[in-house]
């Protein structure tokens, strides 16, 4: 094992010429000079720039509805359509990046995205709506983000990687920042078709060079074995025969659920309880800010005291922000600033620990496929959650029922985490493994 990190090492130096005299794979986890920092760092932008596509939707939205005069529920279905591309492509583009690493993957995934926000400035119809976004722009987006960043991250980090996982992942937050109010701002100024063009153009560019140069194949790592003790560590098969894969797999249902019942109707409810259109859009920008501070502080937490009391900890934070949400009005408007807090600190830290969580309990090198099947549910549940909770207010005339369910999902979560864990803990024999040696699923329990 250790000459094939120093083989691993070794192809690190051919990059460019800054990084090629002062990054290894050879240097600690801990050191500045560890390459696995250089893997983050590209992830983040990347996510900033690529993977915060999936924000700007909501702001071409409002275009289309002007230019076409579709209905709502017509044109959200080219969202809920990339939900179920990312649904399905997941577990393949997860096999993908074990089998060719990510040098090869991403840089294809940058083009794809490219493509299809090329060909999003030629819509023209439902269909060529559900098309280019619902597949293309969806493919591309998989292809670069949240399935490909856990998996080389997960890979290059064992001791520090909710940390790194916290920072490569709070990239979509972070860019979200800057490219929808840029989307916005182009859209006004050019228009939504020379918006595309130009978001097609700057995508290509910043992300080709950057992804292809910098990307390398992850080293191999101490824990990479398997549960027969066969060096690569779990195979798709091996997990999906495992209970804890599957109470994972229901967790993904649960976090997806409530994730895009509240973050599509967030706002809406905050308008119809009395709370200003402005003041309501400027509290989710400070909630994006948010979620991003507890991504990077939650997996710095979860390193430290364990990722399941991290994970516990967060999810119990962005419940209680659902319940005040829930009860929010403009009488009582303090709540919703405790909302934002609680909640985009919560998201935020609870994402980055579940992921964590799932790296620890299934490591190898097949983690990439791994992770991208445990998605499925989570992304067919994001994609029936917005209209459902929209069903529920058109019945009901209120969301309150909507973040009920909310609330149940989120308690669930916890529930069928913390089992999967147990299930992990009892198979693996933790007391051996950790009389024996740096073990992941220490880092798992407080």
């Amino acid at each position: 094992m250790p000459g094939a990190r120093r083989k691993a090492g070794a192809r690190f130096f051919c990059g460019p010429c800054g990084v090629r005299g002062f990054f290894s794979s050879e240097a600690g986890e801990q050191s500045p000079r560890y390459y696995g920092w250089i893997v983050v760092g590209v992830t983040f932008l990347t996510m900033a720039i690529g993977g915060s596509i999936v924000g700007t939707f909501s702001v071409f939205y409002v275009a289309f509805l002007d230019e076409f005069g579709w209905s709502r529920a017509d044109t959200a279905l080219g969202f809920s359509a990339s939900m179920v591309t990312f649904a399905f492509s997941a577990g393949l583009i997860g096999a993908l990046i074990d089998r060719f690493g990510p040098r090869r993957v991403i840089p294809f995934g940058v083009a794809v995205l490219g493509g299809g926000l090329l060909l999003m400035s030629t819509v023209s119809s439902l269909g060529t709506l559900y098309l280019y976004y619902g597949v293309v722009v969806a493919v591309g987006i998989t292809l670069i983000g949240f399935v490909p960043t856990s998996a080389v991250v997960s890979r290059w980090f064992v001791r520090r990687r909710a940390t790194a996982m916290g920072i490569a992942l709070s990239g979509r937050s972070c860019g979200g920042l800057v490219m929808i109010p840029l989307t916005a701002f182009l859209i006004g100024v050019f228009g939504w078709r020379s918006a595309y063009l130009l978001l097609a153009a700057g995508v290509t560019v910043v992300l080709l060079p950057l992804t292809a140069t910098l990307h390398r194949d992850p080293p191999a790592l101490p824990e990479e074995r398997s549960p027969a003790g066969e060096e690569g560590g779990w195979t798709l098969r091996q997990a999906l025969g495992d209970a804890a894969f599957w109470l994972l797999f229901l967790a993904g249902i649960f976090g997806g659920l409530s994730f895009s019942i509240v973050g599509l109707h967030q706002i809406a409810h905050m308008v119809d309880v009395g709370i200003g259109k402005l003041t309501a859009a400027s509290l989710i920008g400070s909630l994006a800010v948010l979620r991003t501070l507890g991504g990077v502080t939650g997996g710095w937490v979860g390193d430290r005291v364990g990722r399941l009391g991290a994970f516990l900890a967060a999810s119990a934070a962005s419940l209680a922000g659902v319940f005040l949400l829930m009860n929010a009005s403009a009488e009582r408007w303090p709540l919703v600033y405790l909302y934002v807090l609680l909640y985009g600190l919560g998201e935020g830290a609870r994402g980055t620990a579940f992921v964590s969580l799932k790296a620890d309990i299934f490591p190898g090198r097949s983690f990439g496929r791994i992770l991208g099947f445990s998605q499925v549910g989570a992304g067919l549940a994001s994609a029936v959650g917005p209209w459902l909770a929209g069903y529920i207010f058109d019945v009901l005339g209120s969301y309150r029922l909507a973040f009920w369910l909310v609330a149940v999902v989120k308690v669930l979560s916890m529930v069928t985490v913390a089992g999967a864990l147990l299930r992990a803990r009892g198979r693996l024999r933790m007391e051996e493994r950790v009389r024996k040696g740096p073990a992941p699923l220490r880092r798992a329990w407080p």
